[in-house]
């Protein structure tokens, strides 16, 4: 799960399944990137092909916890599968979710 910085944010990204074995580990990352007080965190599951309930709680924490620290929160993907799942927990009600890291980061400037 790679991280990078950009000059608006922090992206953390995630591939392949996200579930009970990898959501741990993306939670590790996200928390650490939010323990440097970024300017505002991007989480990029754009790579993602299955999303799970752990993944799910991931995101429900983050948006929770970016929430309290007054960071913008943006999560980034267009796949069918993670949509999904975000839609039937309503979680798409709670993020700013974008198809394209380009979408998410363009938003982010307009908060600016």
């Amino acid at each position: 799960m790679p991280e990078s910085s950009l000059p608006e944010a922090v992206v953390v990204a995630a591939e392949g399944d996200l579930d009970l074995g990898s959501a741990p580990l993306l939670r590790a990352r996200a928390e650490t990137a939010l323990e440097g007080r970024p300017e505002a965190l991007v989480l990029d599951l754009g790579g993602v092909g299955f999303c799970g309930s752990a993944g799910l709680q991931v995101v429900a924490e983050l948006v929770a916890a970016t929430e309290a620290a007054g960071v913008p929160f943006a999560l980034v993907t267009d796949r069918r599968a993670v949509l999904r799942a975000l839609r039937l927990t309503r979680l798409d009600t709670t993020v700013a979710l974008h198809p394209t890291l380009a979408g998410a980061r363009a938003w982010l400037r307009e908060r600016a």
